[in-house]
């Protein structure tokens, strides 16, 4: 546990016992600092954490406060468990049936991630745009066609470089949004039929693009603070052909949890564990098949050899015509 975590903590149990009331003012941040032997800045973290869970509130200028008992928070929504076993997604009438809220103003669409276009600078951005296009060179509007700008990737894979990840601008492909760029690599990775992780609840769009390449999904147990449950997810895993895993690992949409970066370790090499064991079975399958393959052609020639053995009155054209076309297909069956 972090410093800040500790402090935010302390600071929790000192509210739950009533130390610090409803309405009462905390600490200030110079006097947590001076008695935690910690930073402004790891204190600040501590209150906005208090602050993410309803706890306390900053008033400007007054510091932070108790929040009062009318403005406590919900309980956490418990930890769905899973319906059952792998199956067809069947979301998009509802899913059309819910954003059709967003075109009502009077309605604050709470069921829809889109924003508010009141919240647009537009009159900025149109000044803008006609600023940038009124001297655009035309054979500039093809540049930017797939896998994209060379510049916008060069500054992109610099970035990346910042994050610690080495990535050439030639491994990086634009895409007109981040869901384009999923459903691409949902689109290599998996074939009509294929089984597909998802997180209990999911992303809404992610649901969708599973039921229009008519995939299965397999629902994984999904706490609202810590996320993909790990030992749920193995044994998913192994009980089902999982192609895919479509996790939103930070600021989840719909329960916004943002998982650990010890526990997307975690994530990361039980994928990697069962990628190597899905190859491991596929390279065993391949290896079968042309076994199989090899036994049917040899067996194949053998009863060839035997035929031919026989006196030309008792093998007549027709069957000399068949044996020659068999195992023309068998040969060709060998190096499919």
């Amino acid at each position: 546990m972090k410093h800040y975590e500790r402090i935010a903590d302390e600071v929790a149990r000192l509210i739950e016992s009533r130390t610090f009331g409803p309405g009462e003012r905390l600490p200030s941040v110079r006097q947590l600092s001076r008695s935690h032997a910690a930073s402004p800045g790891t204190v600040l973290r501590a209150y906005d954490l208090l602050e993410d869970r309803g706890l306390i509130a900053a008033r400007p200028r007054s510091g932070y406060f108790v929040r009062s008992a009318e403005h406590e928070r919900l309980p956490e929504p418990a930890t769905r468990p899973p319906i059952g076993g792998k199956g067809p997604v069947d979301i998009n009438d509802l899913v059309f049936h819910v954003l059709e809220s967003v075109k009502d103003r009077s309605v604050t669409p709470f069921g829809s991630a889109f924003p508010s276009p009141a919240l647009f600078p537009f009159k900025q951005l149109s000044t803008a745009f006609a600023a940038a296009t009124r001297n655009l060179d035309p054979s500039k509007t093809v540049e930017a066609l797939p896998p994209g700008n060379p510049e916008l990737r060069r500054w992109l894979s610099r970035r990346y470089l910042e994050s610690g990840c080495v990535v050439e601008p030639d491994d990086i492909v634009i895409t007109s949004g981040a869901l384009e760029a999923l459903n691409l690599c949902l689109q290599v990775v998996t074939r009509p039929g294929d089984v597909v992780a998802v997180e209990s609840p999911a992303f809404y769009a992610a649901l969708q693009a599973i039921e229009t390449r008519g995939l299965h999904a397999v629902e994984i147990p999904t706490d609202p603070r810590d996320g993909v449950d790990l030992d749920a997810l193995a044994q998913a895993l192994e009980a089902h052909p999982i192609r895919a895993c479509w996790f939103m690992t930070t600021f989840q949409n719909p329960l916004g949890y943002r998982m650990s970066d010890e526990k997307k370790r975690a994530l990361e090499e039980e994928a990697k564990e069962h990628a190597t064991h899905v190859s491991d079975l596929e390279r065993k399958h391949v290896q079968e098949k042309d076994r199989l393959k090899k036994e049917m052609l040899l067996k194949l020639r053998e009863t060839k050899a035997n035929l031919l053995k026989m006196t030309d009155n008792q093998l007549d054209t027709t069957t000399k015509r068949t044996i020659a076309e068999n195992e023309q297909a068998g040969e060709g069956l060998l190096f499919v």
